[in-house]
């Protein structure tokens, strides 16, 4: 199964003070075999929010593992004006453009589930993990 990783799970994992630290140490055990992708949107997002939240080696502790361990998606301006269309029709102001890139992604069959604290992704019928 293909896994997206989004900046509030993997967030989470690196933040022992975040309250999600826990259910997300115990997802990712169950990801061993799943191949765990991200795009290069969110990962600017998780390494920005971990130097700011956690510390500048801790960010850079995690951009490592994600660059050798994770599929990075590199957007393309197709999947940015998908992204754009989603994003004009959402409801809530609390809906990120980013989030929006990763619903696009999904939408084009890039992955099957998400890994994410976002209540916006299920909103958006993208199927995430519990």
């Amino acid at each position: 199964m293909t896994i997206f990783m989004d900046a509030s799970a993997v967030v989470s994992l690196y933040s022992l003070t975040d309250p999600n630290h826990r259910p997300a140490k115990n997802i990712i055990y169950k990801l061993a075999s799943d191949q765990l992708i991200t795009s290069n949107f969110v990962f600017a997002e998780i390494i920005t929010i971990l130097s700011q939240k956690v510390s500048k080696e801790k960010s850079t502790f995690a951009g490592n593992y994600i660059r050798k361990n994770f599929k990075i998606i590199r957007l393309t301006a197709e999947i940015e004006e998908l992204a754009w269309e989603i994003f004009k029709k959402q409801t809530s102001k609390n809906v990120s453009f980013v989030d929006c890139t990763t619903f696009a992604l999904y939408q084009q069959g890039l992955f099957d589930k998400a890994f994410t604290f976002d209540s916006d992704f299920a909103t958006n019928k993208v199927p995430v993990l519990n």
